[in-house]
């Protein structure tokens, strides 16, 4: 009884801190927080961003990093768009792997509550799984948004299609018209965000965490975003491509610019705990 009692108390301790717990389960919403990624596209740059918004290289020489994503175990994903790969940075450190190669054009990537990776592909206008290269979904073009919401909701934006959908395309899944959707991502509550290109108009938009009801623009006039993270207290940032920034609309709706100087923004994750 006291092997027992002993035990639980590390399982309970374990599940309480901020290592990483396999008693999670497919479904539950991870706790989004610091650090920060970023890629950078055009400069081959990977890098991790703390709280103070102090940066550290992660990686370099990179041809053309895009999507990025973390799973619950602090690895993390990251799209070559320019090579075709994927690539995986255990626990966040800077020595990566390719967990998948020959990709054409990979753009965005996703990680679902069981920790599966998956990747948009410009040749089969469908949402790839690397663990078994199957493909989900069928579109009028390559998926430009993706991401997972609560009860593992695929969420598929399609940038030429103007749409960003909750469910792969042809199993019923509702809609919003959205104008060139280039990313999704969630909050803490399973609140679906999009973000809508536009070099001077673009913006990011919530709806509802299972359907595209309760539209709400959080930020407009936006200069070509693309990343969007959102952090435990639901503040949302967002990479703003254009204006070589991270701007931070916090939970009043308040705007502020919180990084500059950053060359061809693209992407952005919060570490997943």
């Amino acid at each position: 009884m006291k092997t027992l009692f002993l035990s639980l108390i590390v399982l309970m301790s374990a599940a309480c801190g901020r290592e990483p717990s396999r008693l999670l389960r497919q479904g539950q919403l991870p706790i989004f927080d610091f650090p920060l990624y970023l890629t950078e596209g055009a400069a081959g740059r990977v890098w991790k961003i703390d709280r103070e918004r102090n940066m550290t290289l992660l990686a370099e020489g990179l041809n053309d990093p895009r999507g990025v994503a973390s799973d619950r175990f602090q690895n993390l994903y990251v799209a070559e768009f320019g090579s075709g790969r994927v690539l995986k940075f255990p626990g966040g450190d800077s020595n990566y792997e390719v967990v998948s190669e020959n990709l054409v054009e990979p753009s965005v990537v996703a990680v679902d509550g069981f920790g599966e990776v998956y990747v948009s592909q410009s040749e089969t206008n469908a949402v790839r799984r690397l663990s078994d290269n199957q493909d989900f979904g069928s579109y009028a073009a390559a998926p430009s948004a993706l991401g997972f919401g609560v009860d593992d909701i695929p969420l598929v934006g399609v940038y030429d299609d103007n749409s960003l959908s909750w469910g792969w395309n042809g199993e019923g899944a509702q809609k919003a018209d959205m104008t060139h959707p280039v990313n999704v991502s969630i909050d803490g509550t399973g609140r679906v965000y999009g973000a809508a290109g536009g070099i001077t108009d673009g913006q990011v938009i919530r709806y509802h965490q299972r359907s595209a009801e309760g539209a709400f623009v959080v930020a407009e006039g936006l200069a070509g975003p693309l990343g969007i993270a959102v952090d435990l207290v639901g503040n949302i940032f967002i990479a703003e491509q254009g204006a070589g920034r991270i701007i931070l609309v916090n939970y009043e709706g308040r705007a502020f610019s919180w990084l500059t100087g950053v060359e061809d923004p693209q992407y952005l994750a919060f570490t997943q705990y």
